[in-house]
């Protein structure tokens, strides 16, 4: 597995694992049983096998070490601690089991916080809904092996489950519970602790401490300010940060009378772009109450209208009105707590135009990296398809074929996953999570979210190949993703960092080998 210096995701070489006699990657949707893993039909399975350990599929959220410093040897026996912690609902469950070799303990010394907070190192955490899962795992027999649940919400339903596949498992004492709630808690506390330091202390702000970070998932109350940042659209000297923000709304405000004119002093393009617009407007995001308010969707349609026109190489194109609606919502939660819930037509007119002005600059920043998705015949996007289908080739082969065999081509249910990068199949506050991740990686939002589209297609791969061509685009168009937690979107990137780790140079010496093809037959 190759070593990738422009990713900051914290997944390591050794997150990637396989079980000896289940290799794949774990289902984390739809799954009653979430030990059962879903098995590759592809060539997926690395021929050096022995490279890594057999004995345990890590799924998300997971950290499995022998050597952690958390576990210290005492007996003759193993004791197996598998701590499950839902930080939305302030629940933990604890359950030990036992078998022969050595017994295994948890340390929960305060003083070791930070060494654990390293070890996990793929923890998501947001204050809105963050899902923290750790595994410790001790080395079991090949005849007995153990596979922790990360779904369960209670001791009784954890309890049951293990009953039934591992014949009864003891729950740990009350106390333990509170006290591994309280190292979790601290945790947590002390990541938050991380963002403030980075971001309120010192001149400058370290970008990829902050990417690296930011990979994760980002606190609700550092988020505003981290994707302004990550995007380059505030500066990471904190010293110039008020004074940007004061020029850049300026030069916003003083625009808007120029381009947002009365209809008669508009030409015929202008007129279309804008009426363009207010169809897309109010069908954007339908499913969520807030982007239906009168006040957002004049805000949504200045912002969308203005852009169009001072970008006429471009111009508006349908999409990009969901683009911009992640930064209304974000911006806004810097002074609403329930963004939800509130009602925009009490929030002052001042936060509001600074709330447009910045979505209107981010939004920018943003499309100046995929500009080519907009432009005539859309090229960015249409590489995105063709590295798509390379890779569901190499992944999936028979859910490709399958696929061929239906004439459900890529461009018919993947365009609209390129167009609006997933924001139409995934729960818009999941999107949210998703951004953190995508800003925080080289071309995120080109490159990373094709093994994202991957990850997200191969997952269905079982219903998919069960269905006929108008199933199959009546299921992509809608996926069953309703009932997705953050957890789902944590071990959906997981699956995707895998695939890039894979096949990224395989890709790239692909393209290198096609433009040297060109050249010699030109």
């Amino acid at each position: 597995m190759s070593n990738h210096s422009d990713t900051n995701s914290p997944v390591k070489e050794a997150f990637w694992r396989f079980s000896r006699k289940s290799p794949g990657i774990a289902k984390p949707v739809n799954n009653i049983h979430p030990t059962r893993f879903e098995k590759f039909n592809g060539n997926m399975i690395p021929n050096r096998k022995k490279d890594y350990d057999s004995g345990v599929i890590f799924n998300h959220g997971q950290f499995s070490s022998s050597t952690s410093p958390y576990l210290s040897t005492v007996n003759s026996q193993t004791q197996i601690t598998t701590t499950n912690i839902d930080n939305t609902n302030n629940q933990t469950t604890t359950t030990t089991t036992t078998t022969t070799t050595s017994k295994m303990t948890t340390s929960s010394s305060a003083s070791n916080l930070n060494t654990l907070e390293n070890n996990l190192s793929h923890l998501s955490l947001s204050s809105s809904s963050s899902s923290v899962n750790t595994s410790v795992i001790g080395h079991s027999n090949s005849s007995n092996h153990l596979s922790s649940t990360s779904n369960s919400t209670s001791p009784n339903s954890l309890s049951s489950s293990l009953n039934s596949s591992n014949g009864g498992v003891d729950t740990s004492s009350s106390s333990q519970q509170q006290q591994q709630q309280t190292n979790i808690q601290n945790i947590n506390s002390n990541r938050i602790k991380k963002f403030e330091k980075l971001l309120n202390t010192g001149i400058h702000v370290d970008m990829e401490s902050l990417k690296t970070l930011g990979w994760r998932g980002i606190p609700d109350r550092y988020r505003p300010m981290s994707w302004k940042i990550l995007l380059g659209y505030l500066p990471s000297n904190c010293e110039r940060r008020d004074e940007h923000l004061e020029r850049k709304r300026k030069e916003y405000r003083d625009g808007l009378p120029q381009y947002y004119t009365s209809d008669e002093k508009r030409g015929e393009s202008d007129r279309r772009t804008l009426k363009q617009i207010q169809m897309d407007v109010p069908r954007t995001n339908p499913g969520v109450p807030f982007f239906q308010q009168p006040l957002i969707q004049d805000i949504l349609e200045r912002i969308l209208y203005l852009w169009g026109i001072r970008h006429p190489s471009t111009g508006y194109v349908q999409g990009i009105n969901d683009l911009a609606t992640p930064f209304i919502w974000v911006f806004l939660s810097e002074y609403i707590e329930d963004v939800a819930n509130c009602q925009v037509d009490r929030i002052d007119p001042t936060i509001l135009a600074m709330i447009e002005a910045d979505s209107y600059w981010c939004l920018t920043k943003l499309l100046d990296g995929i500009q080519d998705h907009y432009t005539f015949a859309q090229p960015g996007i249409q590489r995105m398809l063709a590295s798509l289908k390379g890779l569901l080739e190499k992944i999936n082969n028979s859910l490709c074929a399958h696929l061929a065999d239906q004439d459900a081509q890529f461009i018919t249910f993947a365009f609209r996953w390129m167009n609006c990068l997933l924001m139409r199949e995934i729960p818009f506050p999941l999107v949210i999570r998703m951004w953190d991740t995508y800003l925080s990686e080289k071309e995120g939002f080109s490159v990373f979210h094709v093994y994202v589209c991957a990850a997200f297609l191969v997952l269905w791969s079982d219903e998919l190949k069960q269905r006929d061509f108008p199933d199959i685009m009546i299921f992509l168009q809608k996926p069953p993703t309703q009932n997705w937690e953050e957890r789902d979107i944590e071990s959906l990137f997981s699956t995707a960092f895998y695939y890039r780790s894979l096949y990224e140079e395989a890709q790239s010496h692909l393209k290198s080998n096609n433009i040297n093809n060109n050249i010699i037959k030109k």
